[in-house]
């Protein structure tokens, strides 16, 4: 069995953050049923991004505005072990699927709610998103320095944060309930996602003295903590924290002079002369292709990475590919689909992407069968427009 097979999830989520702690589940084995108005999660207008937080689920459309199309739902939930939203407070009260109703169908249900703000505070029921979090919350301040530009972060930080927490929260709550049997309500947000991701800096105390690292054109910390430029106008980074990285690095770049130099020769020294050194790194990495010294100073053990982008690690990293970081899946409308693959490796009880992401009620037949509903009774639903089956293409 995988950690979470027979655990079945009701995702009433939408966007990133919010289905990434639903794809966590499902890569661990859960059942999880996406659940999506009649126009759908408005995801799915990104189609790598919708896919690659809803794999493994299976998806189903219901119409939650109608009070009969609310039946419906409350009869999935009362199959099911968790909920998961990340709606603003008060969104899923009006719909008739917040954590007092839902106990009320199902006592023990574990409840995961990820507004953006959370549920408390003056600020719970602004809407909110991850650029807003990364202004916010010092990032990109952080990054660009003090009085200088701001930078954004194109990755979504607090959107990729964002899941760990919430599925962190869920996994300790269905521990607790195996212990107990205790239902429970578990909340996060993209604003504690946001500080997380910064918690060795989100600290203070009386006479404590805050270092800003940031500038708009950083390339890093120091002349052996930093990015270099190749002759092929490619990148590399190199972290010699270690007089053993140093002297080695020296060797391969044919500068073992600089190692019995005095503004060089020792820590100290390679420090208050930082800049020379950085000038004379910069002129020799210059003389060659990025991934040739990459490659060289990894092979000696210096710590060194060339810069790549997506595609490079998805189609030509070896080591991504021995050690399962990405997989393929076959999906009905885009064919084969590489993406991610499992994140935590379990020797016993390993984890699988068990399917695609789902096409919009892909799989509203096969579940309101599998909670009793009759083959009439959900053509009824269908043309009552209380849900939506996909027509899915054949398999070519």
């Amino acid at each position: 069995m995988m950690p979470f097979e027979k655990i079945r999830v009701a995702d009433f989520t939408t966007m990133l953050a919010g289905a990434g702690v639903c794809r966590e589940l499902a890569d661990l084995g859960a059942d999880v049923i996406k659940i999506e108005p009649i126009d759908g999660d408005s995801w799915r207008m990104l189609a790598g991004g919708f896919m690659g937080v809803n794999r493994g689920k299976r998806g189903i459309v219901i119409d939650l505005r109608q009070e009969e199309a609310r039946k419906i739902a409350h009869k999935l939930v009362s199959t099911c072990d968790l909920v998961v939203e990340n709606s603003r407070p008060g969104i899923m009260k009006k719909l008739g699927m917040d954590y007092e109703t839902v106990k009320k169908i199902k006592p023990d249900i574990l409840y995961v709610s990820m507004p953006a703000f959370g549920s408390k505070g003056p600020d719970a029921e602004r809407p909110g998103y991850d650029p807003l979090f990364q202004a916010m919350s010092g990032q990109m301040l952080g990054q660009g320095g003090p009085g200088k530009t701001p930078i954004f972060h194109k990755i979504q930080l607090n959107d990729e944060m964002g899941p760990m927490l919430g599925a962190f929260g869920a996994s300790l709550a269905l521990f607790n309930k195996l212990r107990t049997g205790q239902g429970q309500f578990v909340e996060t947000s993209l604003l504690r996602s946001a500080v997380t991701l910064q918690s060795g800096n989100f600290i203070q105390y009386k006479g404590m003295k805050r270092k800003y690292l940031g500038k708009p054109d950083i390339k890093g910390l120091g002349a052996l903590d930093r990015l270099y430029q190749g002759i092929d106008g490619g990148w590399l980074y190199i972290y010699c924290p270690k007089e053993a990285h140093w002297q080695t690095l020296c060797k391969v770049l044919g500068l073992t002079a600089l190692t019995t130099d005095p503004r060089f020769a020792t820590a100290g020294a390679r420090k208050k002369h930082d800049k020379e050194l950085e000038a004379i790194l910069e002129e020799t990495f210059f003389t060659t292709p990025a991934n040739a010294w990459a490659l060289l100073l990894a092979m000696q053990g210096v710590p060194a990475a060339q810069g790549q982008g997506i595609v490079d690690l998805l189609q030509s990293d070896a080591h991504c590919k021995a050690t399962g970081v990405y997989e393929f899946q076959d999906h009905p409308q885009w064919g084969k689909v590489q993406l991610q693959g499992v994140n935590a490796e379990f020797s016993e009880t390993p984890g699988k992407v068990l399917r695609p992401g789902p096409m919009l009620g892909e799989h509203t037949t096969e579940v309101l069968l599998e909670i009793g509903y009759t083959k009439e009774q959900i053509e009824d639903f269908k043309a009552r427009k209380l849900i939506l089956q996909a027509e899915v293409p054949a398999k070519k």
